[in-house]
């Protein structure tokens, strides 16, 4: 009995209900890309921001672990963001264990125009640094910080609520608590 008896709901769907079905999901996509691609530059962010603060942790501990001076320069040339650090020679390697590449599409900012910071055996720095890590494609507002505090080289690290646009400063990092 076949065909001839098969009900109505039994033959599937028309066209225009494959088609509205379509729309729908096309719509929903184009609503969900953007806060999707915001949520990936955040976690780019976050990540730039833990190899910064690694590194420079990792610097000023080399430095006490050693028993002589460590430096960390972040260069931001060529578009791609390395963190590095010199030896005793002026050569950027020894006191980091790897260098450090941040994800694409991170930038940094820092409040001077050569960011070297230079850690004593004691893990001690003779000059005060901010740096700003964020997003360089404006997909995000998030903007991270770390600041180093002159003389003994205390990190903090939280939120920064300035405009990288302008001059960098250690009031807009505010500690997260």
């Amino acid at each position: 009995m076949g065909s001839k008896n098969a009900s109505r709901s039994d033959r599937g769907h028309t066209l225009i209900q494959a088609l509205l079905a379509v729309v729908i999901v096309g719509i929903l996509a184009a609503i969900a890309a953007p806060s999707f691609n915001g949520l990936l530059a955040q976690q780019r962010v976050a990540e730039g921001f833990e190899q910064t603060k690694g590194a420079i942790k990792e610097a000023q501990r080399q430095a006490m672990r050693r028993g002589r001076r460590c430096k960390i320069r972040i260069d931001a040339t060529n578009s791609k963001i390395n963190i590095k650090s010199p030896d005793a020679d002026g050569n950027y390697n020894g006191c980091l264990l790897s260098e450090r590449q941040l994800p694409e599409g991170v930038a940094i900012k820092t409040n001077v125009t050569t960011p070297i910071i230079t850690f004593s055996p004691r893990g001690n720095t003779s000059s005060a640094r901010t740096i700003v890590i964020y997003s360089s494609n404006g997909t995000t507002q998030t903007k991270k910080c770390i600041a180093i505090s002159i003389g003994l080289g205390i990190i903090r690290t939280g939120d920064y609520k300035g405009n990288v646009s302008t001059s960098v400063n250690a009031n807009d990092c505010q500690t997260n608590d």
